[in-house]
């Protein structure tokens, strides 16, 4: 297909490309911003244990947890802030992640927004192009060339649409799974962090 071709196909069937087009920038944003976001945070637990554990000191691990924005910080700070009992301790440790949980899912619901109704955008774009095919054919007594832009603009869409979905959905599933090992990590080591602030 040449250039004119090309251009007669996105001239088209802009609505719905238009729509994708934006979907696809959204996408890009919001993994960027994802990426910013979970490339600083420290996943090494063990060291920051083993710093907890040497230095026992109360004061000087809260002024430490004070300076730091890193989950396991700010886990700490809540621990060490709450009182002497267990029960307490354990329900700001579950406070605290859902905090955290809540912080780092901000618009990741939008990927898997995008991933669910790309697709269907998609179908739009190929049930209108496909549409104007047989309104072509019935309008030209069937002649090939006269409906190629149809079809073009058809196949296109549908093409937009999985173009757009797959690296939403594929981002949208890393991100979550992500954030759900976290989590696990941070109840496991924020029951440690109870104990040692229990002793």
């Amino acid at each position: 297909m040449d250039q004119v071709a090309w251009r007669q196909v996105i001239f088209a069937g802009w609505p719905v490309l238009s729509v994708l087009f934006a979907g696809s920038i959204i996408t890009i944003a919001v993994v960027l911003e994802k990426w910013r976001t979970f490339s600083r945070i420290n996943t090494k637990s063990k060291p920051f244990l083993e710093s907890i554990s040497a230095n026992r000191d109360p004061d000087k691990i809260l002024k430490f947890c004070k300076g730091s924005d890193q989950p396991l910080a700010i886990i700490t700070g809540n621990i060490y802030k709450t009182g002497k009992n267990r029960e307490e301790k354990e329900r700001t440790l579950t406070r605290t992640i859902q905090a955290l949980v809540q912080n780092f899912e901000t618009h990741l619901a939008t990927l898997g927004t995008i991933a669910s109704v790309a697709p269907f955008v998609g179908l739009l774009g190929t049930v209108i192009g496909i549409i104007r095919a047989f309104r072509s054919i019935s309008m030209t007594q069937g002649g090939a060339t006269a409906v190629a832009l149809g079809i073009s603009e058809a196949l296109v869409g549908t093409a937009g649409g999985l173009v757009v979905a797959i690296p939403a959905l594929i981002f949208y599933n890393y991100y979550t799974n992500k954030i759900r090992r976290l989590t696990q990590d941070w109840e496991i080591v924020g029951q440690e962090i109870i104990d040692l602030s229990l002793d």
